[in-house]
């Protein structure tokens, strides 16, 4: 298993991590005081994205936060006013 984005829960209970084990990538969680694992979503099939790989991090009430690859195939409507 590779880990990536290591990140302590507010709290210090648990720390959160980015987890890759063959081709199903996954956020999960180790508790601090007895090491229970737990695998939090998978997010195979989920297009992220990250200037140094596909970021992850936790948000100040502890929910997840990644960074989902929307490119130019994803825009439906643009509205453009030329100079």
């Amino acid at each position: 298993m590779q880990v990536s984005y290591p990140s302590w829960s507010r709290d210090g209970k648990y720390v959160y991590f980015d987890a890759y084990s063959g081709d199903d990538p996954a956020l999960s969680r180790v508790r601090i005081n007895d090491h229970k694992l737990e695998r939090l979503v998978s997010m195979k099939g989920f297009r992220r994205t990250g200037l140094l790989g596909n970021w992850f991090g936790l948000a100040p009430d502890d929910s997840p936060l990644v960074v989902r690859y929307a490119g130019t195939r994803e825009i439906y409507a643009l509205d453009w006013d030329a100079p």
